[in-house]
């Protein structure tokens, strides 16, 4: 059978099947959501402090997705937002990759250009959750060493010299990603000291926020743990077991899981679900050949809101 033949079978069946995809994406964070919360201290937490910390978390949430459209396309499109929220729950699966993976399957382009397209918004999101982390922890009272990770801010100027003109990439669109990733971990690191100050009052902030920084940094390169889950808490209480109890370290680390898997599940009901236009049955074999449908009518019912081609209500590879 002829991939356009498979392709046409498929067609009926589109709408029904971004609905399932949408689905099953909320249900697995909320999965994921019901297994942290069972840890969560519920007890001993200020709770007039999670409302801002989860309000830094949205912010952080909705601006990598953001990020993510940044580099696809060139600006913050809702298509582009929207398939970044439903492949990132991927990551939620065992081996960590899966999430990438996808990404680099759907977001369209040469096989390099798909591929730098992933790793430019990895790379902007680590340099800069390591840059601020690293500012913090020096500012904060930890080894002056720290400051130096704030120089990982030229790596993704220097990947892009390297990689010239064989992407989609640019200076416009990698400073703006880059720019876009350091306010989203400003929202992050916030969020953290807002959890840590819920668990244990107001005690250096400066270094709460680093150690938040370099711990998500850690977490996202420790790619066999689905998440990250378990290395991120884990070297957030080793860069700040000097300073605050053990205990405390374990509940914050809790907390501060939870409250971004809610932010994430908010995110993806608002930004993942499907468009209206998606759910429209799509153009017949016969309508197409017959002339039912005009030219403009046709590439409105087969093109995304950036004049992509689109499959599964993702840009098609190569389009």
């Amino acid at each position: 059978m002829s991939l356009s033949r498979a392709r046409e079978r498929l067609e009926p069946f589109l709408p029904a099947l971004r609905v399932a995809r949408f689905v099953l994406a909320v249900v697995l964070v909320a999965a994921m959501l019901v297994v942290a919360v069972r840890y969560v201290p519920f007890g001993s937490l200020t709770w007039s402090l999670l409302a801002p910390a989860l309000a830094g978390a949205l912010l952080w949430w909705t601006l990598l997705a953001r990020g993510w459209a940044i580099l696809a396309s060139g600006h913050a499109a809702r298509e582009d937002m929207g398939m970044w929220c439903r492949t990132q729950v991927l990551r939620y699966l065992p081996g960590g990759i899966w999430a990438p993976t996808s990404r680099v399957v759907l977001v369209g382009g040469s096989a390099v250009d798909r591929v730098a397209t992933v790793a430019a918004e990895n790379i902007v999101s680590l340099v800069a959750a390591l840059a601020l982390g690293g500012a913090a922890l020096a500012l904060g009272g930890g080894s002056p060493v720290w400051v130096l990770l704030v120089g990982a801010l030229l790596i993704p100027p220097v990947g892009l010299r390297l990689a010239g003109d064989r992407t989609r990439l640019d200076r416009a669109r990698t400073w703006r990603a880059t720019g876009n990733a350091l306010v989203a971990f400003v929202g992050y690191l916030a969020a953290a000291v807002l959890v840590q100050a819920a668990v244990s009052g107001w005690h250096d902030p400066l270094l709460v926020a680093g150690a938040a920084g370099v711990a998500w940094a850690f977490g996202l390169v420790v790619v066999f743990l689905p998440g990250g889950l378990g290395a991120r808490e884990l070297a957030y209480a080793g860069l700040l077991a000097a300073s605050f109890p053990h205990a405390d370290l374990a509940a914050a680390a809790v907390v501060m899981r939870a409250l971004t898997i809610v932010a994430e599940l908010m995110i993806l009901v608002v930004l993942g679900r499907p468009a209206a236009e998606s759910l429209e049955a799509p153009p017949t074999a016969a309508e197409r050949t017959s002339g039912t449908l005009g030219v403009g009518e046709e590439s409105a019912a087969r093109r995304g809101s950036d004049g992509h081609l689109t499959a599964l209500g993702h840009k098609v590879p190569g389009s």
